[in-house]
């Protein structure tokens, strides 16, 4: 009998071993999944549900602030990618002001200042063929510069993410406006979500004033996805190829920011 419940025991606390190491094992490879981080940019399928319970509302704002794109880096690990909670399902509009600092080594280019996210919020080279989502943001060119050239002439450009865009990028619509260093730019991104499957949304682009992108766009095709759930902060250098680096430190100085459903 002693040796039955001896033998009991030994099997209960080999048991509880067991399911203890099993617990531990499960909670490591959680914590290791929680750390993967894509290297493109990142999305936040957010739904109005959460939204809401969240707290997000459409209105907001930021301060100053500068972000350093360190050398020879590319993508989000080389500048700041961030994005701020919002909300809303027909017009949103985002205005901020941004300046390229003294001495800013121009390279090929990159995406730079606050933008729009929409459902899926697609960027990164993930179109928005599938109906689920896009994205309005700026970005830089240079049509000569690269890694071992500063270059000239460079830039602003729209990069959109739609569900009918041509190519796996963003679309430019071959619509440019030229910048300095040293100069401070007044910024604005507008976008109208479209209904259903019509081609009756819109995106507009403005600097300083002056009308870039007035554009009628189809954004999405999926009743559950026409949301703007995020304002995103976005910039780095690329592109991925090599000569979208550079040898030295860059700064881009935002002197202001800030966004509303009208």
């Amino acid at each position: 009998m002693k040796k039955l419940l001896k033998l009991t025991s030994l099997l209960f606390i080999t048991a509880l071993v067991f399911n203890s190491c099993e617990k531990e094992q499960e909670l490591s490879e959680t914590e290791a999944i929680n750390k993967e981080v894509p290297e493109t940019a990142v999305k936040n399928e957010i739904s109005a549900d959460q939204e809401i319970k969240n707290g997000s509302t459409a209105k907001g704002s930021t301060g100053a602030r500068t972000i350093t794109l360190q050398t020879n880096t590319l993508s989000c690990p080389g500048g700041l990618c961030t994005s701020y909670g919002v909300w809303s399902t027909g017009v949103y509009t985002v205005w901020f002001t941004m300046k390229f600092n003294n001495g800013f080594y121009w390279s090929r280019g990159g995406k730079c200042g606050y933008g729009i996210l929409i459902g899926d919020q697609n960027t990164g080279g993930d179109p928005g063929w599938d109906g689920n989502g896009g994205s309005a943001r700026f970005m830089w060119y240079c049509p000569n510069g690269s890694n071992s050239a500063k270059g000239s002439g460079a830039y602003l450009q729209p990069y959109v993410y739609y569900r009918d865009q041509p190519g796996q990028y963003g679309n430019d619509f071959g619509k440019k406006y030229y910048i300095q260093e040293g100069v401070t730019y007044n910024c604005q991104i507008s976008v109208k979500l479209n209904t259903g499957s019509n081609t009756d949304g819109y995106v507009k682009y403005y600097v300083n004033g002056t009308e870039i992108l007035n554009q009628k766009i189809r954004w999405v095709t999926n009743d559950a996805k026409r949301n703007v759930n995020a304002v995103s902060l976005h910039t780095f250098r690329g592109g991925s190829q090599e000569y979208w680096k550079a040898p030295v430190t860059s700064s881009i100085y935002y002197p202001s920011a800030s966004w509303d459903a009208l």
